[in-house]
């Protein structure tokens, strides 16, 4: 076990430098753009680095051009540096008293990226597995990405398909994976770290921007804030304590399910169950775009709305509900500054239509393949009752009144209100209506997940503004800074019991490192399938492989995640949301059992001539699901790799 950590901590110390190495090249261009910040925009180089690249690739591989490999990523990292070199060129030095403050704040936001990167690599290492609820999804994504020069990239559970799901994410992450130079088994998880590590720093960039006063006052509310955001819980864990006068018979999932029939999840529970989802993948954009937005209701200026723009664009292709939560707040902000005539109409129409046009530049190419898997909107039949909706939100809109009580008047107030706002409507839109999916028994499940899951980092950020203008940012009535500090330490410390439980409950109590391998569990587990994706990674010639098509959520398909090699078909119920319907499922599913159980030679080789497939695998899920006719099976080719009763056969035409 110590031969290991001491491995992988050289692994995240090496990764960490070469995230530093991000943030010094983006330095020249976001010290530029947000030279009135108190850190100069380090918080955000990470993400305005690793993105930028990251849109280079995309849309140059969805104009058919092969950047989507190592070299094309380096290329495009080459071009990044030689920008950051022209900005530097002529570069106003900083005042002294200024350079000494913003190396306070770097220093602070380099700090919490060490303790988030470091800390959830580590944690990572107990349970590093790429196994359970939907990581086969998005480890398929990722490889299927890696695998692919040109975009859109192959399906890996519907060959001969293209991935239709918002997954610029996991694009994103495949970069990362590429640029750091490691392994994606080992990938997956410093992508977890990397995604902590930015969360903790940029929630504290936005809480101390949008806390006045002294440096103090900022300092202190961005440390709650980060925490509250993301390591915090809801205060269902906290309710329970109280109810039940102790943790005894706690389970941790239970905060995220709470409500009949829905789904209410917050970036702590993410990252104990590690699934890297479209709402974990984008929390570095979300923060990203919440701190430009602070900026511009500040001072204004076009290249925020740029940025913005560009924001909401990868927001629309990593997790879309996004783009309508921020659409939201926009609107939000926009009606509130009309009646308070702070900001005139011909400025907002001008920021509404440069959003637009950079939405439409970053997403577009990605819109134009993309199917739209939307089933309408519904009302609701069953409502939350009250007293369940207060204890998940109360603390966090109590959090949100006294960031708005403790504001300044002026744009910070009204920032604060718009942000208020949003929250309160994002809780109340799931009692009303939800969006149409194909799961009836949950009507409201994904929708309330989505946008309470914004609402919830909304808050954390406001409880942090509260504690910051009660430590000092506001100067009126000492009697309401003194509530509005005691609440917020109750609210805080309350949010801090589900992670306690959570992770220990998830880590087994940190007893047993493993190490940051997320596919090492695979050869102990499922060797067979394990060797067989080796061998596919090592063999594959380009043709796709069949194996039988698995439940969702089950083990089955796990050799076509993890060779990177597309099967005919996969998880049913995954593909049936992703193609808007069972019929091409449904066909699918027949054919392959029609492959497995058929009797006759030319017509099994026709399904597979269909799907452009070269390896038949035969395994116990094979022989579990059907009833394989091996005599035929056998005819069309030779056995290519063999591990006791599992084999591959690759297809002779």
């Amino acid at each position: 076990m110590t031969e290991l950590l001491s491995a992988d901590l050289l692994i995240i110390f090496k990764a960490y430098l070469m995230t530093l190495a991000w943030s010094f090249i983006a330095w020249p261009v976001v010290s530029k753009i947000f030279r009135e910040l108190p850190d100069k925009g380090w918080a955000m180089g990470r993400i305005i680095f690793t993105v930028g690249i990251s849109l280079i690739v995309w849309n140059l591989a969805y104009l058919g051009i092969p950047m989507n490999t190592n070299t094309g990523v380096g290329v495009s990292v080459a071009v990044a540096l030689v920008v950051s070199m022209v900005f530097s060129i002529n570069r106003e030095r900083l005042p002294k008293h200024d350079f000494r403050r913003t190396i306070k704040f770097i220093v602070l936001e380099e700090y919490l990226f060490i303790v988030g990167f470091g800390l959830m690599a580590i944690v990572r290492g107990f349970a590093p597995e790429i196994h359970s609820l939907e990581k086969f999804m998005d480890y398929g994504f990722i490889k299927r990405y890696l695998e692919s020069p040109v975009l859109p990239t192959g399906d890996m559970w519907m060959a001969m398909k293209n991935i239709n799901y918002y997954s610029f994410g996991h694009f994103w992450s495949s970069v990362l994976i590429r640029i750091l130079g490691v392994t994606p088994a080992i990938g997956y998880n410093l992508v977890l770290a990397f995604i902590a590590g930015t969360g903790l720093s940029m929630s504290f960039m936005v809480v101390s921007n949008l806390t006045t006063g002294k440096d103090k006052a900022g300092i202190i509310g961005g440390l709650i804030g980060s925490m509250a955001v993301m390591v915090g819980g809801n205060f269902h864990a906290l309710w329970y304590l109280l109810s039940h006068l102790g943790m005894n018979g706690y389970w941790y999932a239970d905060a995220t399910r709470f409500i009949h029939n829905t789904i209410h999840e917050f970036p702590s529970y993410s990252f104990i169950v590690s699934d890297l989802h479209g709402h974990l993948l984008d929390l570095p954009m979300v923060l990203a775009f919440i701190g430009i937005y602070v900026v511009w209701v500040k001072q204004g200026k076009l290249i925020f709305e740029v940025l913005m723009g560009v924001l909401m664009g990868v927001m629309m292709m990593t997790n879309t509900w996004d783009l309508a939560v921020y659409g939201l707040l926009m609107i939000v902000f926009a009606i509130t500054v009309l009646f308070s005539g702070k900001i005139r109409f011909v400025k907002l129409t001008r920021a509404a239509f440069v959003m637009m046009i950079m939405i439409t530049l970053t997403a577009g190419l990605w819109w134009v393949n993309f199917q739209s898997i939307s089933n309408g909107v519904g009302l609701v039949k069953e409502r939350t009752p009250l007293w369940q909706l207060a204890v998940l939100w109360t603390g966090g809109v109590i959090a949100g009144l006294l960031a708005l009580m403790t504001s300044i008047k002026g744009k910070q107030r009204l920032t604060v209100l718009s942000i208020f706002i949003t929250v309160v409507l994002l809780i109340v839109i799931p009692e009303l209506v939800y969006a149409k999916d194909i799961y009836p028994n949950h009507p409201r499940a994904n929708t309330m997940f989505k946008l309470t899951y914004q609402a919830f980092i909304m808050m954390g950020l406001m409880l942090g503004v509260a504690a910051g203008q009660a430590a000092g940012g506001w100067k009126k009535k000492p009697s309401i800074r003194l509530i509005a500090g005691f609440l917020s330490i109750i609210i805080f410390s309350g949010s801090m019991i589900f992670p306690v439980n959570g992770f220990t409950s998830y880590y087994a109590n940190f007893k047993e490192y493993k190490g940051l391998d997320g596919e090492a569990w695979m050869a102990e587990e499922m060797p067979e399938k394990y060797q067989a994706s080796m061998f596919l990674r090592k063999n594959s010639n380009g043709m796709n492989m069949v194996e039988a098509v698995g439940d969702s959520y089950s083990n089955f398909n796990a050799v076509s995640v993890f060779s990177g090699v597309p099967t005919i078909c996969g998880w049913r119920v995954h593909e049936w949301l992703w193609r808007g319907g069972y019929e091409t499922v449904g066909l699918r599913d027949g054919e392959v059992k029609s492959i497995y159980e058929g009797k006759n030679k030319e017509e099994v080789m026709k399904i597979l001539s269909k799907y452009r497939v070269g390896w038949v695998l035969i395994g116990s899920d094979e022989r579990q699901k059907y009833q394989v006719n091996e005599t035929v099976l056998l005819s069309l080719g030779k056995i290519a790799w063999t591990d006791k009763n599992t084999y591959l056969i690759k297809v002779e035409n």
